[in-house]
């Protein structure tokens, strides 16, 4: 089976499949409240410039997706997600696999030392942003149990 652009992990169509996921599963979301923040997710390689793909939050729902050229690009206010691409493939593959992320493929999991994934953002409150939605940024990430992924 070949990939296309929608799912093809990373990729603006992949994200975008993801903020499809958390629209049909809008009362979930509703439950663990309303969200106000923008997440930079920067997927790393060794052999090709890094990748870096902006989605804002707004109420229930992802209100934008959109591939920056770099973290000059993106809002100001914002978090930074930060691993390479054989990090995000093993996370999203336990998803896939679990159908959500077991306890040491969570977010929470991986940031928590900086090593494999790390969190920053221009200012402590925004980096803070992670922490405070970081249920609601753990079942965005779950709907890749229901998207197949390629990886590039």
């Amino acid at each position: 089976m070949s990939m296309d652009d929608q799912t093809v992990f990373p990729s603006e169509g992949w994200f975008v499949q993801l903020a499809s996921t958390m629209a049909t599963r809008e009362e979930e979301y509703r439950k663990l409240g309303p969200m106000d923040y923008t997440m930079v997710v920067k997927v790393g390689y060794d052999d090709a410039p890094d990748r870096f793909f902006e989605v804002a939050f707004e109420a229930h729902a992802a209100s934008s997706v959109r591939e920056i050229k770099s973290l000059d690009d993106a809002h100001g206010d914002h978090f930074v997600i930060n691993a390479s691409l054989g990090t995000w493939r093993t996370m999203i593959e336990n998803i896939r696999k679990f159908r959500g992320a077991d306890l040491e493929h969570t977010l929470n999991y991986l940031t928590f030392p900086d090593d494999p994934m790390e969190v920053s953002g221009p200012d402590q409150l925004q980096t803070d942003n992670f922490y405070r939605y970081v249920r609601s940024i753990q079942e965005f990430f779950n709907g890749a149990a229901v998207v197949e992924t390629g990886y590039a």
